[in-house]
């Protein structure tokens, strides 16, 4: 069955005059983000993130090309009639963007207030959402009272008042340690998986990538390099960018002089072999002593859990003959990717 894109981009052009010159941030985008998944863009600083997360929402107007938000094209769309489709996508910020004159309660009633909720309708809905974030005994505290990670449930609950069916989150764990950075995106999956609600993540961190989200885009420059479900993003990086993303989280092949020193200590042959959640590599390795009269020891290794599933690579000395380790590594190639660690 077919799934209709809640988020479309066709084609588009993001040019800013600065000055005598013109720069372009984004350059001939095309993604589609299907209703109810978790979409991650990512990208180094410069790379047009913000600028497209701005598009959604129509902060900013596309220079040529189409935005289609729920099949309707916000290139089209006058400016008054606007506020309808933003009324369906909420946002949660870096630096959270609470109002500090008003308290935990008073923030996240505010968008009720301004979409002319009445009195007992803001109050049942803001009671329901903070107890949904975990915040209810900070109602009557204000943002200069909360931590980090408090501040930004207030954000989430916030961006969750009118109901929306899209939740954009910019950069919004960058600000955040790593624990409560978990507990935030532990959120945030509650609220894709419980509320239904389409999220689309902007972030530079890979790890935030590897932990929440199905679907992943990579920025450099303003364009799409590489785009595809997390697993096959992590398990098969193409771009440059995107291999270096991905090296960041999983830490899965040695060099430099982690390299040198391995060498040091394994004159033997080392290959690095990819771990894709099954035992087949496991099966060959341990009767390869029996088949090919070939030693092995484990030098490194980097495993990461994505999705519950366990991938990664692992770098192996292989001592032997060389006609026994070729024959050795034909074997493994037979179940998973193979490299020679050039010399």
């Amino acid at each position: 069955m077919s799934v209709t894109p809640i988020i479309e981009f066709r084609g588009v052009r993001k040019e800013f005059a600065t000055g005598d010159r013109t720069v372009v941030a984004l350059d001939g985008i095309d993604l589609s983000i299907d209703e109810g998944e978790v979409f991650a863009v990512i990208g180094y600083s410069g790379a047009g993130k913000s600028t497209l997360v701005r598009l959604v929402n129509a902060l900013e107007p596309a220079t040529s090309g189409s935005v289609r938000v729920d099949g309707t094209d916000l290139t089209t769309v006058r400016e008054r009639d606007l506020r309808a489709v933003r009324r369906d996508i909420g946002m949660i910020f870096q630096q959270f963007n609470l109002l500090r004159s008003r308290t935990v309660f008073g923030n996240v009633a505010y968008p009720l207030r301004v979409a002319g909720w009445d009195k007992a309708r803001r109050e049942e809905r803001v009671t329901e959402l903070l107890r949904f974030v975990g915040i209810t005994d900070k109602a009557w505290h204000y943002p200069d009272q909360l931590s980090g990670g408090q501040k930004q449930r207030v954000g989430i609950a916030r961006a969750l008042a009118t109901s929306p069916r899209i939740l954009l989150a910019d950069e919004s764990t960058s600000a955040l340690d790593p624990e409560t950075t978990g507990d935030v995106l532990r959120l945030l999956q509650r609220v894709n998986t419980e509320l239904g609600v389409t999220i689309v993540v902007i972030t530079h961190e890979m790890d935030v990538v590897r932990r929440i989200a199905d679907t992943v885009a990579v920025l450099d420059s303003g364009r799409v390099v590489e785009q595809g479900s997390v697993l096959d993003v992590f398990t098969a990086p193409e771009a440059v960018a995107t291999r270096g993303f991905v090296q960041s989280v999983l830490h899965d092949r040695p060099g430099g002089e982690e390299l040198r020193g391995i060498r040091e200590r394994h004159p033997g042959r080392l290959v690095t072999a990819a771990l894709r959640d099954d035992r087949r590599i496991g099966t060959v390795l341990s009767g390869a002593v029996g088949r090919h009269d070939v030693r092995f020891e484990i030098v490194h290794g980097g495993i990461k859990d994505l999705g519950g599933r366990s991938i990664g690579r692992l770098t192996l000395e292989l001592i032997g003959t060389d006609p026994d380790v070729d024959a050795l590594i034909a074997e493994l190639r037979q179940h998973t990717e193979v490299e020679e660690v050039p010399a």
